[in-house]
């Protein structure tokens, strides 16, 4: 029902003085609670551990542990999580807890860098339908899953060369060929991809993805990836229908159920033989690889990755909640049970493997992998190894699709939110509508990835789209917040909700530890970038340009923003008067509680402090 003080703003806003803009800021300032809550605390951190939790914990983590010294990557890991995970998770978590502001709005805090927030959104509208082909593929296998006879444990199928191999202990082949006279060990038969194609991989590469001879032969659509396709976006629509009020109830299913399928998964393997081989070869320890620079490098990616960091989708849930929320708290918890899981799913990923290799003969280190290939090749040749694979498949593909599913509602929520955010007026009760057209727009942009030459989009997209963008924008969240916002302010900011001062260990993270690590691992990856490829597929060197253009597409809207910030004073001031006022925040920054506006503005910290004065800052409590 339609308030009195909502009639009032609704006809100054009818005003023909009134413009777009001005009208939003009017329609925030002066209704009261309009933005909507989580049901409860738990809602949100389930869906934020939800959104964290993804195919990485699942299927990269592992293999970049195991590569990069088993046991001992953990080190790094763990400290790269208090360092730089944690800290920045708290950063933008208080942000839009204390403004009641998704991206790109909370940075009205520093309006010059706006197209952060505007880039972090351009990231969205291209992985939002690349990342969705990941929920296509397990709906596929959960229906394969309910056949008789698991498709991808046998040859002589439709799709199958003449090269498939059922077992490469005993190698038949599909078709007249032999193996006679073929003394290679089974590693060596494993290992030749020219001679050995298992069922599963085959039924991967030329049922599932039905893959084309190079990124250039599009070829055609696969109606059966399309219709998965659609189911998952139907999924997603239901399920977020009501935005977060709906999404807070799908959570407690889909952020827990993955926990249930992997315990019990992990119990079932643990009782086959060589379970145990397969855990002592995952936590080994190799000390030497600490001193390899590549392994701590890829340590602070995996935490970013996993974590979200700089992509706004976890301010963009964090701006839903009540203003007093115990935030570093639920920082501490979400970014705990996010790399947890990580090392869990690693336990879970190596028993399998181990059993996979005791019942194979081949060692474990030419059975690991990573990526889909690990998802949907190796564990559907592992699972066939317990009892009742047709079951165990089932819970297994049911378990990626709920972990994908949580991530792609806040990956959809941060673009919605943005829409709505930017004309409340007039959307903020059709929000529905809103999720509708996101989820028809990404449906049809995904088709293309539903094509033969899919699988080479997917990858190129995936090597690329954050390649830049997340190490850049992590650095200049920091860097805003402390230098130009300052870190006074921001204590005062976080003091406000929480009752309690900024941790000055988190200020000097902030401040000096965060950029510099942030810009070394920048350089390092520029300097160590390597081509994509797939399987043993080279791309052709056109693929590395269109590659740099996906990656810069979510950079190009910062100096657009800083030009505009600065520009829209200089008509009144000098140009470095002009770049001071770009970076103080605007009339429209304010805590989302009306109670506190007041007290905000009286003591606001004077915006004119210096440098020194920003760095003084840090060390006082």
């Amino acid at each position: 029902m339609t308030t009195v003080t909502e009639k009032i703003v609704m006809e100054r806003m009818t005003n023909e003085e009134c413009p777009m803009e001005k009208c939003d800021e009017l329609y925030f300032e002066n209704t009261k609670d309009q933005r909507a809550k989580w049901n409860s605390r738990l809602e949100y951190i389930l869906s934020l551990v939800g959104f964290c939790v993804g195919f990485g914990n699942l299927w990269r983590f592992p293999y970049i542990c195991n590569r990069n010294g088993g046991g001992a990557f953990l080190l790094p890991f763990l400290l790269c999580l208090l360092i730089i995970g944690f800290p920045v998770f708290f950063l933008e978590v208080s942000l839009s807890q204390f403004s009641g502001r998704g991206t790109p709005r909370v940075w009205s805090f520093c309006p010059m860098f706006k197209g952060v927030g505007v880039g972090a959104l351009a990231m969205y509208v291209i992985c939002i339908p690349y990342y969705n082909i990941l929920l296509a593929w397990p709906i596929y296998y959960m229906v394969k899953s309910c056949s008789r006879i698991l498709p991808w444990t046998t040859c002589g199928n439709s799709w199958n060369t003449d090269l498939c191999v059922e077992d490469v202990r005993n190698i038949t082949f599909n078709s007249n060929m032999t193996a006679q006279n073929d003394n290679r060990t089974v590693s060596q038969r494993w290992e030749n991809v020219t001679l050995a194609h298992t069922a599963a991989e085959e039924f991967w590469q030329y049922n599932v993805l039905s893959v084309s001879r190079g990124l250039e032969e599009v070829g055609s659509v696969q109606w059966h990836i399309v219709g998965c396709l659609f189911a998952s976006y139907v999924i997603i629509f239901v399920c977020m229908i009501r935005g977060v009020k709906s999404v807070g109830k799908a959570v407690y299913v889909t952020a827990i159920v993955p926990y249930i399928l992997l315990i019990i998964i992990f119990i079932s393997t643990l009782m086959q033989p060589g379970a145990g081989s397969g855990l002592l070869y995952f936590v080994t320890p190799d000390f030497g690889k600490l001193l390899d620079v590549q392994v701590w490098l890829e340590a602070s990616l995996q935490v970013m990755y996993s974590l979200g960091l700089g992509w706004g989708t976890i301010g963009t849930a964090s701006s839903y909640n009540k203003f007093h929320e115990p935030c570093l708290k639920d920082a501490i918890i979400v970014s705990t049970i996010s790399e947890g899981t990580s090392i869990f799913a690693g336990l879970v990923t190596f028993a399998i493997l181990g059993v996979m290799s005791e019942k194979t003969g081949v060692h474990i280190s030419k059975v690991v992998s990573s990526g889909p290939g690990l998802g949907f090749v190796a564990y559907p040749e592992a699972l066939v190894q317990l009892p009742v694979p047709q079951l165990w498949s089932f819970l297994f593909f049911l378990m990626l699709l709920t972990v994908g599913l949580d991530s792609q509602f806040m990956n959809v929520e941060v673009i919605s939110t943005a829409i709505v955010d930017r004309y409340p007026n007039v959307l903020s009760r059709k929000r529905h509508l809103v999720t509708a057209g996101i989820c028809v727009v990404c449906f049809l942009a995904g088709i293309l990835l539903c094509t033969q030459g899919g699988p080479y989009i997917f990858q190129l997209l995936d090597w690329y789209i954050s390649a830049l963008s997340v190490f850049l924008f992590c650095t200049l969240e920091c860097v805003s917040v402390v230098y130009f916002y300052g870190v006074r302010q921001m204590g005062k900011d976080v003091e406000m909700m929480l009752g309690k001062p900024l941790p000055t260990i988190v200020k000097i993270l902030w401040a000096f530890v965060i950029p510099a690590v942030l810009l070394m691992a920048f350089l390092l990856t520029l300097l160590r970038y390597q081509p994509p490829t797939y399987g043993k597929y080279s791309f052709p060197g056109y693929a590395s340009v269109i590659g740099w253009f996906i990656a810069s597409v979510s950079i190009i809207p910062l100096p657009i923003y800083i030009i505009l910030a600065v520009k829209k004073h200089m008509a009144s001031h000098t140009f470095t008067e002009s770049i001071q006022m770009a970076l103080r925040p605007e009339d429209a920054w304010r805590p989302s509680d009306p109670l506190y506006r007041k007290a905000y503005r009286d003591n606001l910290v004077d915006a004119k402090y210096s440098f020194k004065d920003h760095l003084k800052s840090v060390f006082r409590k």
